[in-house]
């Protein structure tokens, strides 16, 4: 293979590595319009490396010492004046893939698009018609799909454990969530909403075990929390508050020990230009009358984090928990449990599933496999397909028109037949 990366932040590097630990030395060519996001994404990589005492990691930190010599560019059309390639991740803002994905399409690549598909309804559609019989591997980037309790509860509802599906609980109370507004993530011109960002997951992982198709959508959302008058470039560091403010990096750090970001991460979250929700909740009604409730909400503490659902069936409940046992560290393990209605009061299935020192509850680097496994012409139920991401995508943006329109809204999906 011949690798090209597009777009060099967080998810452009975990692609990279993935590819240097699993098809060395296929990546020839990375391009980000800034070279310094690169080298900064890079280095706090190698900084992680070195101070993890995780064998894994240690193999990883191994990996080609001479990542910075890559040739790099600042669009993707140089690249590819100077680079016969094959193969694209595009990890750039998802305000352009679909641009990134038309020159794709121009030079017949194999594609690994990284969610969510795009974040405006025009291109959305503009992605699914250029895709949808694409000849070569297209696919959307749903790392949770690779996750061995997803695998599970896939396997449990397919089997018919719980009977005829009813209803569905799903809640996702994010530890993390100011993150998200540190950050260019903050903006609706650069994500569209937290729920192209997020949801997107948890709704991909939801269909994927009902295995049904979603019709309509009602929706709420608010923003209780972040936002406000502050300047749009100041940072933590430079603020008179930054020892008192409750969203102070410096506070979070010293007084609940929270992950403390690099500068460029460490924004005033009460900046004005942030104008997207903190919280939402949805309800998703399936055909066959399945209806499914749905919250996230972006600012809870370690040990209120949640993560999963509850999946109702007229034969038996499921508790389907990524966040079962969690210390923000070393440990995790995801837990997922099977009552039968026709089962004594203490019969259960109990399944614990460990996913210590793996990113996305274990389910990136089998994500990851999945896509080697289609670039090699093999077949695999892990990897997301292009359509899979187009409904995801049309259920968020139905999401959020709905917040905005104050009604409930029929999803308009643009699928002709079940092959596709």
């Amino acid at each position: 293979m011949k690798v090209a990366i597009v777009g060099a932040g967080c998810s452009g590097m975990g692609h990279l590595l993935s590819f240097e630990m699993y098809a060395p030395g296929s990546v020839i060519a990375v391009c980000d319009p800034d070279r310094s996001v690169f080298d900064e994404t890079l280095a706090n990589f190698r900084r992680s490396v070195e101070g993890s005492s995780d064998p894994y990691m240690k193999t990883i930190g191994t990996l080609r010492c001479d990542l910075e010599k890559l040739p790099f560019y600042d669009d993707f059309e140089s690249l590819l004046a100077h680079h016969e390639i094959d193969t694209v991740a595009i990890c750039s803002y998802c305000c352009t893939h679909a641009q990134m994905v038309e020159i794709a399409v121009r030079h017949n690549l194999n594609i690994l698009l990284e969610k969510p598909v795009a974040i405006s309804e025009a291109d959305v559609e503009r992605i699914w018609e250029l895709l949808r019989n694409y000849p070569k591997v297209a696919t959307v980037n749903f790392t949770m799909r690779g996750a061995p309790v997803t695998r599970s509860a896939q396997r449990h509802v397919a089997d018919g454990d719980l009977g005829r599906l009813v209803s569905v609980q799903y809640i996702n109370n994010v530890h993390y969530g100011d993150g998200y507004f540190r950050k260019w993530m903050r903006t609706r011109q650069k994500i569209g909403s937290l729920f192209l960002q997020k949801a997107t997951h948890d709704f991909d992982i939801i269909n994927s075990i009902l295995r049904l198709r979603p019709q309509r959508i009602a929706a709420f959302g608010s923003r209780r929390v972040y936002g406000g008058s502050r300047p749009n470039d100041l940072h933590c560091d430079e603020c008179p508050d930054k020892w008192h403010c409750p969203q102070s990096s410096f506070v979070l750090k010293f007084d609940a020990d929270k992950y403390f970001p690099p500068r460029r991460e460490r924004l005033c979250v009460f900046a004005s230009e942030i104008d997207i929700d903190d919280n939402q909740t949805v309800i998703i009604q399936y055909e066959n009358g399945v209806n499914v409730s749905y919250s996230q909400t972006f600012c809870v503490p370690h040990g209120a984090a949640q993560r999963g659902g509850i999946f109702i069936g007229d034969a038996g409940t499921m508790k389907l928990e990524y966040y079962g046992e969690y210390v923000d560290g070393p440990v995790g393990k995801s837990h997922l449990d099977v009552y039968r209605n026709h089962a004594k009061p203490d019969s259960v299935i109990h399944e614990v599933h460990d996913w210590a020192r793996r990113s996305h509850f274990d389910g990136t680097d089998y994500g990851f496999l999945a896509k080697l496994a289609l670039l090699r012409g093999e077949k695999t139920e892990i990897a997301n397909s292009v359509k899979e991401g187009y409904i995801s995508a049309k259920m968020c943006l139905a999401a959020q028109r709905s917040i905005e329109e104050g009604r409930v809204i029929a999803l308009d999906l643009n699928l002709r037949d079940d092959s596709q």
